[in-house]
């Protein structure tokens, strides 16, 4: 198939290859010349409409997420709809002679799983080398791996890892660029944390993009510098990334399209009927549009996929008279995401106190007057906003604006977000409730970082306020669980299983236990409580007459005891009223 049949592939672009590269390959993907394959196999649409049911789904609890109802014992489908959810003889008189009956064996059908905030672009990272701390936890294995993938590069070749983190992997410190300079003399070298926003590079990698201790910090962005002025080889945030990895060879269209192909068929692996993109543009502006048009405006694509745009490119998108709704039913923006700080786990998080045994807080990467200004010109526009903000500073700050702009602004239910919205605090609780925000946490910090947060980033006083989803609830909110990939990978039901067992990775104990949430909680927070963080709760979400037909059939009950969520296995999705996964 061809690049622009692929989701995705022009947001990495501009990262991986120069502007002029980039426009090159824009043009052979797209012309009239260049023929390509569907990447996803025309799928057989649903019967045309009647007032019998074209499939009945029986033999299995039915998890419908609708509170009124929670549990059935059959649905039906009619086309892309829900006809009927309930008893089954109720269901069943539905049925006619030309209706197909699926027995469930025992497995459970539920809502198609969520996952409301991710990023396609990072699927360019793909053939870098993997120093993540899940696939290589100690440093001495890192470093191992870093010096095989420089004895097999070429001189002068660039040799690029990704996904490294030095809070918690064992025995890790952070590379200077005089280490990276002997780990790769003849080669420019690169090095991505799993956070994305800090990376490494040594001299030949500076040298290679012009990089020297004059060259000024782009705006939100940092190149560290020791107290002689000298490069570190830590760079911090995409804007400084961007003028190195611009420099770095791009992969082939063929290259890119597997991995955009792999990445979609992945998620539906894992009962995705749809996923929500948190920075559409931040690589290729209007091409990741007319990308996703491409691949995910249709029928054949196996999830719907929504999105936000960046707001660094407000300017372009109005320029371009793009307007909140843009899209269809199968790919559709209809929000603006912005940021106000870092990583956490990578001390860049903006804290109200500095990070333990240092004396840094972090940093915003924007002011309040331009996050201010960023949601005013949005919420006039009609578009949701997200705001990126990890530390509690960065929350606090991130509320001011958002009051500051809302103040006297038309009362839309635009239901605007605070992505991560890690470091949350009870007073914090009140000011989202009181200006009508929502958080969508990054669950897996839980997991893999929670031990560090706790005994080596944070400590327990502030550690107790981390991914806090009981109190958030209590205190009226609605919340949604998130991969925030590829800081960890897109598995929803796993998602499930960290909100409610909060179980540390490291260690093996329980993050705050008074965090906890009962499994239906963390389920609607991958279904009908993401669904309504993306505006989508009308059509998808849960079980009911007349929504959409989309669905995740899976092997165990995840409200069942004793059950292990994450491990439970996904056999089939369904979205609007077609089988698009068979595992």
């Amino acid at each position: 198939m061809c690049l622009a049949c692929n989701p995705g592939q022009m947001a990495v672009l501009r990262s991986a290859a120069s502007r002029r590269d980039f426009m090159k390959y824009l043009g052979a993907a797209t012309g009239a010349a260049f023929l390509c394959t569907d990447p996803f196999p025309a799928l057989a649409q649903p019967a045309a409409a009647s007032d019998l049911a074209d499939i009945i789904f029986k033999g299995g609890p039915v998890l419908t997420m609708d509170g009124k109802a929670p549990r059935a014992e059959a649905l039906a489908i009619r086309g892309n709809r829900i006809l009927a959810v309930g008893k089954l003889d109720e269901v069943q008189a539905r049925g006619g002679p030309k209706t197909r009956v699926i027995d469930l064996q025992g497995r459970t059908l539920m809502p198609g799983l969520i996952d409301p905030h991710m990023h396609f672009v990072f699927t360019v990272f793909e053939d870098w080398i993997d120093v993540s701390p899940i696939t290589t936890p100690d440093y001495a294995t890192v470093i191992a791996k870093l010096k095989d993938g420089v004895a097999k590069a070429k001189p002068g070749e660039w040799v690029r890892a990704q996904q490294f983190d030095a809070s918690i992997t064992r025995d890790a410190k952070i590379p200077t660029i005089a280490e990276l300079d002997v780990l790769a003399p003849n080669n420019p070298f690169f090095m991505q944390e799993s956070n994305g926003h800090i990376a490494y590079a040594n001299s030949l990698g500076f040298k290679a993009a012009g990089i020297t201790r004059d060259t000024p910090d782009p705006s939100g962005a940092r190149f560290v510098r020791d107290s002689n002025g000298n490069l570190t080889g830590r760079i911090e945030e995409m804007a400084a990334q961007e003028m190195i990895i611009d420099k770095m060879p791009a992969p082939s269209a063929a290259e890119m399209a597997g991995r955009a192909r792999r990445l979609i068929a992945r998620c539906a692996s894992v009962g995705c009927t749809m996923v929500h993109d948190n920075g559409i543009g931040l690589m290729a502006g209007m091409q990741d549009l007319a990308l996703l048009d491409a691949v995910a405006g249709n029928a054949n694509s196996p999830l719907r996929y929504r999105g936000m745009l960046i707001s660094t490119l407000m300017d372009e998108w109005e320029k371009q008279g793009i307007k909140p709704g843009r899209g269809n039913d199968f790919f559709r923006v209809d929000g603006i995401k912005a940021w106000a700080d870092g990583s956490n786990q990578a001390r860049t998080g903006y804290q109200r106190e500095n990070y333990l045994g240092t004396n840094g807080r972090g940093a915003l990467n924007y002011t309040k007057e331009h996050v201010t200004d960023v949601i005013r010109r949005a919420h006039a526009g009609g578009w949701q906003v997200g705001v990126h903000a990890n530390g509690d500073a960065a929350i606090d700050m991130t509320l001011d604006a958002y009051e500051a702009a809302l103040s006297s602004a038309p009362k839309h239910d635009l239901r605007h977000r605070i992505e991560h919205c890690s470091v949350l605090h009870p007073e914090q609780m009140a000011r989202m409730k009181q200006l009508g925000l929502s958080p969508s946490f990054l669950i897996g910090h839980v997991r893999w970082w929670g031990k560090a947060f706790r005994d080596r980033l944070l400590g327990p006083e502030r550690a107790r306020f981390y991914d806090p989803c009981a109190s958030a609830l209590a205190a009226n909110l609605r919340i949604s669980l998130h991969s925030d990939w590829n800081v960890t990978p897109i598995e929803p039901l796993r998602c499930v299983e960290d909100a409610v067992t909060r179980v540390m990775h490291e260690g093996g104990d329980v993050f705050f236990p008074e965090e906890r949430i009962p499994v239906e909680a963390a389920l609607r927070a991958v279904t009908i409580d993401a669904a309504w963080q993306c505006l989508m709760d009308d059509q998808i979400g849960t079980l009911e007459t007349g929504k959409l037909a989309d669905f995740a059939i899976l092997e165990q009950d995840p409200t069942a005891p004793q059950v292990k969520i994450g491990k439970i296995k996904v056999s089939e999705t369904w979205m609007d009223g077609v089988q698009r996964h068979v595992g």
